[in-house]
């Protein structure tokens, strides 16, 4: 058993509840709006982002090219001053080579002079002695 609802009240409540309905899809329309304004928003800004992430690496790629250019540079003369270096000591040492060479000549020509000395110095004694 379905109780009708009294006319004055369905000839008061129909229209507004029409009014609100229609502000309802308005209101929603309304929204759908915004919301494709932000999402238009939210992709130039996407776009944005992505262009900078592009040319950061691609600033970050020239850098890493440019450091590793300079890296290998200093490694190839650092390498050279390097050998000039060890030459230069291989070259001291064959030159204290041939100093201890000499040292060891002039030891033995001191032990020759010291004996020669020793000798004359008998030789001087026996002669004395005639």
């Amino acid at each position: 058993m379905a109780e009708k609802i009294p006319g004055w009240l369905e000839r008061v409540l129909l229209p507004q509840i029409s009014e609100v309905k229609g502000d309802i899809k308005a209101m929603d329309a309304k929204m759908a709006g915004e919301f494709k304004v932000v999402h238009s928003e939210i992709k130039r800004l996407d776009q944005k982002i992505d262009g900078v992430d592009q040319r950061l690496g691609q600033r970050i790629d020239s850098l890493d090219g440019k450091l590793t250019a300079r890296i290998d540079s200093l490694d190839v003369k650092l390498t050279q001053r390097i050998d000039g270096v060890e030459k230069r000591i291989d070259g001291v040492d064959k030159r204290i080579e041939g100093v201890d060479k000499r040292i060891d000549d002039l030891a033995e020509r001191m032990d020759v002079t010291q004996r020669l000395a020793t000798v004359e110095a008998k030789v001087q004694e026996l002669e004395s002695r005639r």
